[in-house]
């Protein structure tokens, strides 16, 4: 099993794109950012524990993709997405209904896309700024920015954990 849902994270943020009524590059990032944190809180610490519950016949991996955020003024940001964003590497039309099909099936996949599909709902009623004001909130972010420097990065393993310690 692989230690991330999505190898290419392309798709997810074409995905993205698909799902939200105006993904402005902001929405995207903070969507992005908050799907990160609370699927490695969630379906990625299932096992943590070692416990069983009623996900314990299904295996989830412990990321949902491969991140790199980094501290900036409007809050965190997926750099490789963003460097992709600028050049308009995104659209709903680089994605087929049938490559969504294929990478949604099987049972665990299917959960992932309920997930993301209900974060995208939420972030898709909120406007850019209060997105911003959301994850000027998260400790993590707080942390790491300071006035006047640029790309800090964020550590993973921190950002699910605070996470993990405020929602789970």
């Amino acid at each position: 099993m692989s230690d991330v849902v999505f190898n290419d994270k392309d798709f997810l943020v074409n995905f993205l794109y698909s799902l939200l009524d105006n993904p402005t590059k902001i929405k995207v990032q903070k969507t992005l950012y908050l799907l990160y944190a609370f699927y490695g809180a969630t379906y990625g610490n299932l096992n943590a524990d070692g416990e069983e519950n009623e996900f314990s016949n299904h295996s989830y991996p412990q990321r949902l993709f491969n991140a790199d955020f980094e501290a900036w003024r409007y809050g965190p940001v997926e750099r490789e997405v963003y460097a992709n964003e600028k050049s308009d590497r995104y659209s709903a039309q680089n994605l087929a209904t049938d490559d969504v099909d294929k990478v949604f099936n099987t049972a665990e996949m299917r959960n992932i896309r309920g997930f993301i599909e209900n974060i995208a709902s939420q972030t898709n009623n909120i406007d850019d700024f209060s997105l911003v004001d959301r994850t000027h909130q998260d400790n993590v972010w707080l942390n790491k920015y300071k006035e006047g420097e640029r790309h800090i990065p964020m550590n993973n393993d921190d950002i699910v954990q605070e996470y993990i310690d405020r929602y789970v």
